[in-house]
């Protein structure tokens, strides 16, 4: 029999919930921040943030010129176009509702009648209605498009985009829920178990199932009716995915309708509570949510879904026999672990017997720098080393019951050791393989934002200051947190505030640099919230701050695992050739420097920087 939780239940779940974020803060506020940024959820309050920002910004201009007396009469007798004051002010209005319209966050917004309190969720849900904005956008421009190129061009970028939402954003919610049930149980959830589905092999699994929930939501949504109550009745998706991601999609959906079955008023309930929270993040403009709001609301969801999910158990609701990860919510015996990693001490032996003596120039490039200097052999010898010591590090902390023990999960097995090794973030890269990083992340973020103007305006645009395909500030951002920071990977919140002051100070002086020689902007963030002489902007910072720690943790050893599989002779020849482009194009771009429409010459708020994604909520920087 089903049974709802009293307010006392619902107290003690938040309390815990306040809990868990103060022990583990830092990383919810970071994983909350890279569902802000990249859109995959919370995005709302990213454009909140700007919106209300730039309509002070806009207000505060109409009042440069009038007396405060003025504008008040203005604003509460004129704005119905009878007077040039009125009309002005429509007109600002008009300009404003533009820029916000602009946004596929808003236009959803729009739909459901706001984006606070209960039906927040439902900005979430599709995130934002990015994809499906997307998707309008690119067949607009396909219909003007007359070059059979273009099209072709379109197709490809949409198809490009559609797979890195639903393989990579769409499926981050559940990824951000597994991290948080880690959180709720252990003292200790290192950051390379955000890759936790690849690691049992159930990636793509995981991801359909989470496309599957956001069609079905998104079709219920058009009965509006239907929409209120699927998103309570879909809500323990996420959850269940990140508990078993094994389960079909459509067994997870239908497995999440049972678990709520007489539970979704009472989710409605935890939804009110928190009201007054949303009421002081739309106050602090988003800092609140940001900081506090978003990690302590889902940690309470976390512990939610352990009660629902007992009740589900204990009611023997059909299919909770699939919610099968124990660990997660009960520390398993000091025996039984001790047991399960037995061979902990072949691993002590393997480090004595393979310890590589390096001479102090190689330690010091190793250590601080992250760079490795001498032979492949050697290389693959050491990384081997601080990856099994690493390891240790882990499996002690299992033992101990302060870190979920992976090989107590159900779908793991031994080969899931090596899925294990290409996530470790503590290890060295070849100067070579540095190199590659620079062009393979400059080219990947030119290639995004030539497709953002294919798809927006079906026009291909060459992004940046220079002629090449690649876009130096990606490339040269990821290379040097890399080689600059690389001593602090082992502690996030150095790692995090490092790359903040860094990409400022490298942003601003290249803002000022391409200004002082060649006297024009590639990028303006006049008008940005908390933005310096328009060179540097809060939310650009933080952008980087996310997609530097991404780099970081996830995506250069992923990269360098696949490189470091290739020839070294490969690599080198590789290496000099794209040297050699591209400072060929440096020279030529000193020269004939690449400016035009889309690039350099951009009007108020339309303009687009080269130095941030689309997906962050950042459109553009303001032209001044």
């Amino acid at each position: 029999m089903v049974s709802e939780a009293t307010l006392n239940e619902r107290k003690q779940w938040k309390k815990r919930a306040k809990t868990i974020v103060k022990r583990h803060y830092v990383l919810f506020v970071i994983l909350c921040l890279v569902g802000m940024f990249y859109g995959t959820e919370f995005n709302y309050v990213v454009t909140h943030t700007e919106n209300t920002y730039r309509a002070i910004v806009n207000i505060s201009h109409e009042l440069e010129d009038k007396t405060l007396q003025e504008f008040t009469e203005e604003l509460f007798s004129g704005g119905d176009g009878e007077t040039a004051e009125g009309i002005a002010i429509l007109q600002m209005e008009k300009e404003l509702s533009s820029e916000i319209k602009g946004r596929a966050n808003a236009k959803l917004t729009a739909i459901v009648g706001g984006n606070r309190g209960a039906l927040s969720s439902v900005v979430d849900m599709f995130n934002s209605g990015q994809l499906l904005y997307m998707i309008v956008d690119a067949t607009r421009s396909m219909a003007h498009a007359k070059d059979i190129i273009k099209i072709i061009l379109i197709i490809f970028s949409v198809l490009i985009s559609v797979f890195l939402w639903v393989f990579l954003k769409n499926v981050y919610t559940a990824i951000l829920r597994r991290m948080f049930l880690e959180a709720r149980l252990y003292e200790e959830v290192p950051f390379s178990h955000v890759l936790h589905f690849k690691i049992v092999g159930r990636w793509i699994r995981a991801s359909l199932t989470m496309l599957l929930k956001t069609v079905f939501l998104t079709l219920w949504w058009l009965t509006l009716v239907g929409g209120v109550i699927k998103t309570f009745s879909y809500r323990q998706v996420p959850y269940i995915v990140a508990e078993n991601p094994d389960i079909s999609p459509k067994e997870a959906i239908t497995l999440s309708r049972r678990i709520m079955d007489g539970h979704k008023m009472e989710a409605f309930k935890i939804e009110l509570s928190y009201v007054g929270w949303h009421i002081l993040g739309f106050c602090t403009l988003g800092f609140a949510e940001a900081l506090w709001v978003l990690p302590y609301k889902t940690a309470t969801y976390s512990e939610y879904y352990a009660y629902v999910r007992a009740c589900a158990k204990e009611n023997g609701v059909e299919g909770a026999e699939l919610l099968n990860d124990d660990s997660l919510f009960e520390k398993a015996d000091r025996e039984v672990l001790e047991k399960t990693y037995a061979d902990i001490e072949k691993h002590k032996e393997f480090i004595d017997a393979n310890r590589v003596a390096l001479a102090p120039v190689k330690a010091f490039f190793a250590k601080n720098c992250g760079l490795w200097i001498g032979s492949d052999t050697e290389k693959a010898q050491y990384d081997e080393v601080d990856n099994v010591r690493q390891q240790i590090v882990e499996e002690r902390a299992a033992i101990r019951g302060e870190l979920y023990p992976q090989r107590l999960n159900p779908l793991w097995k031994e080969e899931n050791n090596l899925a294990v090794k290409d996530a470790r973030y503590i290890r060295t890269y070849t100067v070579w393989v540095i190199v590659l990083f620079f062009f393979i992340f400059s080219f990947v973020g030119w290639a995004w934002e030539v497709s953002i103007h294919l798809v927006e305006d079906g026009e291909f645009i060459n992004r940046g200051v220079m002629h090449g395909p690649w876009l130096p500030v990606y490339g040269g951002g990821v290379s040097l947190i890399l080689v600059a920071l690389a001593r602090w990977r082992r502690s996030p919140l150095k790692e995090v505030v490092l790359i903040i002051l860094l990409c400022g100070v490298v942003e601003y002086m290249t803002s000022y640099y391409l200004e002082m020689t060649k006297g024009m902007r590639w990028w303006d963030y006049t008008g940005y919230f908390l933005n310096l002489d328009g060179r540097i902007c809060c939310e650009g910072l933080m952008v980087f701050a996310v997609g530097g720690m991404a780099a970081v943790y996830f995506l250069a050893p992923f990269v360098g695992s696949l490189l470091s599989k290739l020839p070294t002779k490969l690599l080198v020849t590789a290496s000099i050739v794209l040297v050699l482009a591209f400072v060929a194009d440096v020279v030529y771009s000193h020269y004939v420097p690449n400016i035009g429409e889309g690039i350099t010459d951009y009007d108020a708020y339309k303009g687009s920087s080269t130095l941030l994604l689309a997906d962050s909520g950042l459109d553009s920087g303001y032209h001044q």
